[in-house]
Formats: structure tokens, sequence, C-alpha cells
């Protein structure tokens, strides 16, 4: 992992915050920094349940912070990385 990178990550989340894979930092970054990652969180907030009921029924896993739908690099058109 890039360390600039992740230190940019920590600086903005906490030293403390969880690590997700790289191009979720990037994403999480670029909204914190733009000022819409409030707005993007709030949209799920109100939308989680359904987007968690869908995320693992097509999955057939429950969600988890190690779910693989957290693997996809949405950068690379839904690709695995």
């Amino acid at each position: 992992m890039d360390k600039k990178l992740l230190e940019k990550y920590k600086s903005l989340f906490g030293k403390d915050a969880p690590i997700p894979p790289e191009h979720m930092i990037e994403t999480l970054i670029k909204m914190k920094e733009d000022g819409t990652l409030g707005d993007k969180l709030k949209v799920i907030e109100d939308n989680y349940d359904e987007i968690k009921q869908e995320i693992e029924d097509v999955s057939g896993e429950k969600m988890s912070p190690n779910h693989p739908f957290f693997d996809i690099d949405l950068r690379k058109k839904g690709k695995k990385k």
C-alpha cells in the first residue's frame, strides 16, 4: 500500500481508523477533501437495510468488514483487483 496515501488517510480519519483496501482509501480521501463524504454517508445510512440485504442476497454471504464485496475495485468497472 502507498505509504503517503495511508498517512493522508490516517490524518483525515484518525490513526486508529480501520484500514480498508487501497482503492477505498483513495475514494474516501477524495470525498473527505471535496466535502461530499457526509452527504454520501447519509444516503447509505438512509438505505442501509436495503443495500445490505441486496448484497447478501446476491452474494449468498452475510455482510461483514471482510465481505468480498469490499474487494471490488469500482475504479476498474466492477472487476475484482
